[in-house]
């Protein structure tokens, strides 16, 4: 059973595609949408710290979110550290990866990428 789980996750993953908003309006359109979304809030200052993977994640789609032109969106997030992923479900946040006291992402790719994966195996439970 575990073995037709996998393999009804390859056959149905979602085409990754990333883009850069700054507005809220923006921003809920990408999230509203059915399926997965990581979102990465940022700022342009804090650019060398972005997600360097958020590109590579699969079976999502990615929108990088710069709230140094848009504080709504940090208000409206409760964003209080850069840069920060937000994994979301169907317009539901799911979990929540934050930067440190430094300004940098302390997570893995394929800690994200897990979280991504269980998100999709537990469709088919």
């Amino acid at each position: 059973m575990k073995f037709l789980k996998y393999i009804l996750l390859l056959l149905v993953g979602q085409t990754t595609a990333q883009t850069t908003v700054t507005t809220e309006s923006a921003l809920n359109k990408h999230t509203k949408i059915n399926g997965i979304v990581v979102v990465e809030f940022w700022a342009k200052w804090n650019d060398k710290n972005a997600c360097s993977f958020l590109k590579d994640l699969e079976d999502c789609n990615t929108v990088r979110a710069d709230i140094g032109v848009s504080t709504t969106l940090q208000e409206k997030y409760d964003i209080e550290v850069l840069p920060t992923l937000v994994v979301i479900n169907n317009g539901v946040e799911i979990s929540r990866f934050t930067g440190n006291i430094l300004f940098q992402l302390n997570v893995k790719k394929q800690e994200v990428q897990a979280k991504i994966d269980s998100i999709i195996i537990s469709k088919f439970e």
